[in-house]
């Protein structure tokens, strides 16, 4: 019993805590979208179309499915990126989230930057929206792209001790309704 007790402290412990030497960990790669202008609106996103089947998704992009979610890597260019597509209870692919790691400001102004070039910007969080999310009172605040296509969106983790950067792909009368439901 004390040694199961010790092995589950030594894994705890590696995994929320980071013990030992970490200089050797791998540096996790900065995704950045480029900055070529989209045609709008959007059909697709790294290839997979937005009226692409669940099972469309398991047998064309081998994605890995979790009820009405599934896990893609997908190569885009010359990289391979992951994908959650979500889909909704009518079977209908509602939004693609490409989650990005923890906040970094630097990471995010850059990612903001491009966003805006490649698909133009909608929407920036209003000064009282930024006050509301740095004092914890919001949980998000987003950025809008190509006319609600595309969003970039920091988030609290669910302990509201770290921030998530995100960004989501939307089919066009989705991302209309998603720019709507952050503008208000």
């Amino acid at each position: 019993m004390i040694r199961i007790q010790a092995l589950s402290a030594l894994a705890l412990c590696a995994t929320l805590f980071a013990c030992g030497n970490n200089d050797s960990a791998p540096k996790a790669e900065v995704w950045l979208p480029d900055t070529a202008v989209a045609k709008l609106p959007m059909e697709e996103y790294a290839g997979i179309p937005f009226n692409t089947s669940g099972q469309d998704a398991v047998d064309k992009f081998k994605c890995t499915q979790y009820d009405l979610t599934y896990s893609c890597k997908i190569k885009n260019g010359d990289k391979e990126e992951d994908l959650w597509l979500i889909y909704n209870e009518v079977g209908r692919m509602v939004l693609m989230k490409k989650e990005l790691g923890y906040y970094n400001k630097e990471v995010a102004d850059t990612i903001i930057e491009r966003l805006t070039i490649k698909y133009g910007i909608d929407f920036s969080p209003t000064e009282a929206q930024e006050s509301a999310f740095a004092t914890g009172v919001r949980k998000t605040k987003s950025y809008v792209f190509g006319g609600g296509q595309v969003a970039f969106q920091i988030g609290r983790s669910l302990n509201n001790r770290n921030e998530l950067m995100l960004v989501y792909f939307f089919p066009e009368d989705v991302g209309a309704t998603f720019a709507k439901s952050v503008m208000n």
